[in-house]
């Protein structure tokens, strides 16, 4: 019966174990795709106000973003979206590309996920040349970054009978983790702390 709990035990650490370049005990993956589901629940973004350009030239603008998320890659990320843009009786669409700060909170255990720069051009055009109004920061509709429970949430126990009658109980916390990102994920490798303490049976 004794071999039995230890394999039990052996095996659970084993599913637990990803192997890696660091021979860390635990990866935590956070998906691109659990990511941008955070766009898919705000909705439309957008924005209106007035324009004048030379005194002259007055109006109303407005403009929405369309299909807004962040791409993971090896090692780096960023953000895209498509911006559409009504200027007066002018109409453009404009392809936005961003950038984008990965961090993890080894203390809070918190990942965060923060749009640091997306700029695209507000414009109209008179006699056929394109006259600049302003620039449009999406960053700054994105102040708070995304946040997400990093593994340390995760805990986890393994009891262990014993000849003598008592109880091992192993208590499992991961410990000592480090964020990567990689293609179409952030993955964050963790140590596992085993514990034990002594109960009766």
């Amino acid at each position: 019966m004794r071999l039995f709990y230890l394999f039990i035990f052996f095996y659970f650490i084993l599913i637990l174990g990803v192997h890696s370049q660091n021979r860390n005990d635990l990866v935590f993956i956070l998906s691109e795709k659990a990511v941008n589901k955070v766009f898919t629940a705000i909705g439309e973004i957008n924005g209106k106000s007035e324009y004048e350009v030379f005194g002259i030239i007055k109006g109303d603008y407005f403009w929405k973003i369309n299909n807004a998320r962040i791409l993971f890659m090896a090692d780096s990320s960023q953000f895209n979206c498509d911006a559409e843009v009504k200027v007066g009786p002018f109409t453009y669409k404009s392809k936005v590309p961003g950038q984008v700060k990965i961090d993890y909170n080894n203390k809070t255990d918190k990942i965060t996920i923060k749009i640091t720069q997306a700029v695209f051009e507000l414009y109209t055009m008179f006699l056929k040349k394109k006259i600049h109004i302003k620039n449009i920061h999406l960053e700054d509709y994105f102040k708070e970054p995304f946040t997400f429970d990093g593994p340390k949430s995760y805990k986890s126990s393994v009891n262990i009978n014993m000849p003598d009658s008592t109880v091992k109980i192993i208590n499992l916390q991961p410990s000592d983790c480090e964020i990567k990102v990689t293609l179409k994920a952030i993955k964050t490798s963790c140590d596992i702390k085993a514990e034990s303490k002594t109960g009766v049976r």
